[in-house]
């Protein structure tokens, strides 16, 4: 009958759209992926990161893995938030790794001044 092709067109252009849609609504996340790629090798090898922030390190080092694992399976939902999140772990590490060098500096300065000033 017209009426069940009628239905069966709709259903079938429904899905017809769906299908498209779901392909071409979410781009791959190249940019974020090269940013965060980038960040965390950089991170890496700093020595004073890895002194200062392994664990941050570390977790940057993981979602990144994610990130990848994601991409791979064309999840660029997830890829991009896991690289988003890898690339702010590692920035993370590295302020923590400067602001512990920089604290360390400065003992080691007031150290200084402790043994340059006469015992009374």
């Amino acid at each position: 009958s017209n009426m069940s092709k009628t239905i069966i067109r709709s259903a079938f252009l429904a899905l017809t759209v769906a299908a498209l849609a779901a392909c071409s609504s979410i781009p791959a996340p190249t940019a974020e992926m090269a940013v965060a790629q980038s960040t965390v090798q950089r991170v890496s090898t700093a020595p004073q990161v890895t002194a200062y922030a392994p664990v941050e390190l570390q977790n940057a080092r993981d979602l990144w893995s994610k990130a990848e694992r994601a991409m791979e399976k064309k999840d660029y939902v997830e890829a991009r938030r896991y690289a988003e999140l890898a690339e702010g772990e590692a920035r993370l590490a590295e302020s923590k790794a400067q602001a512990a060098e920089n604290d360390a500096r400065l003992k080691a300065v007031q150290r200084g001044i402790q043994q340059a000033q006469p015992a009374r």
